[in-house]
């Protein structure tokens, strides 16, 4: 995509060689200088220079390609189609020819069998050793990519969409490893700072003003203290006129409903402070 002449973002380059719909679409690791894989439902993957945008192979299949992926170097694609299957192509192959077709009996020992249903996704691990594929028949297998061999299974109760090989975090393998921005534990009632530290239980100190510390009355007791008020009037029989009475009563739940209103905004504004980055 090029964005630096407008705002509007604009395709450095437009693929339209295909009769089909796309099923997947990969780039390689070689950053500005990288290809590009697409498959697509007529049978056919082909690869694309990106810095050029121009088509440097396609490949016919006998069978619709349903997901496609390259190797760290770009040397192989691996291709999985709707039977089940994995076709993996090597993209040295001599003589170079920009349009070829993969022949299933004469390259059998460049496919990959175990699948049960149409392959959607393919991932290869960072030394190109390893292949992950996921399928619809609700399984992730992993490969040996020299041998061909499925070293492990692993069974999901749906259709697998999705399924890529991550570098795994150090935490998994370090007992002693630590978060590098550690987030403290949040305390379920607000408390002063000399008892939180005595009990060393890590949470976050809330300091409200000086008219909230020690035995001032809090916006939330008065508010309570208000409503009690009100509800005491209206049990009462002697307080004279009516109209008196519904005039009280207004002005109590007009100031009630303020003081909530305050005690609100100082939780929001308390609550931002605390979760600021």
């Amino acid at each position: 995509m090029n964005t630096e002449q407008s705002q509007l973002a604009e395709p450095l380059h437009v693929w339209s060689q295909h009769t089909l719909p796309i099923t997947d679409l990969q780039c390689g690791a070689g950053g500005a200088l990288a290809r590009a894989a697409t498959s697509f439902l007529d049978q056919t993957a082909k690869l694309w220079s990106i810095p050029s945008g121009d088509l440097l192979m396609s490949i016919l299949f006998d069978v619709r390609i349903m997901a496609v992926t390259l190797d760290p170097t770009e040397y192989h694609m691996f291709c999985g189609v709707s039977n089940g299957s994995i076709f993996q192509v090597d993209l040295r192959a001599r003589p170079v020819q920009r349009d070829r077709a993969f022949q299933t009996e004469k390259e059998s020992s460049r496919m990959f069998r175990g699948h049960r249903n149409q392959v959607m996704c393919l991932s290869v691990s960072k030394n190109g050793q390893l292949l992950l594929s996921g399928s619809h028949d609700e399984t992730v297998q992993l490969w040996d990519i020299q041998s061909k061999q499925c070293l492990q299974t692993v069974v999901h109760k749906g259709p697998v969409t999705n399924a890529v090989i991550t570098p795994a975090p150090v935490s998994m393998f370090s007992t002693d490893s630590r978060p590098s921005i550690p987030l403290p534990r949040f305390s379920k009632h607000l408390q002063g700072a000399e008892s939180n530290d005595e009990q060393g239980s890590g949470g976050v100190t809330i300091r409200l003003g000086l008219h909230q510390q020690g035995s001032a009355e809090t916006y939330l007791q008065k508010a309570d203290r208000l409503h009690g008020l009100m509800c005491d009037s209206l049990d009462k029989s002697d307080l004279g006129d009516s109209e008196q009475l519904m005039v009280r009563v207004t002005e109590l739940k007009d100031e009630v409903s303020t003081l909530r209103k305050i005690n609100k905004d100082l939780f929001n504004f308390s609550a931002r402070i605390i979760t600021k980055p």
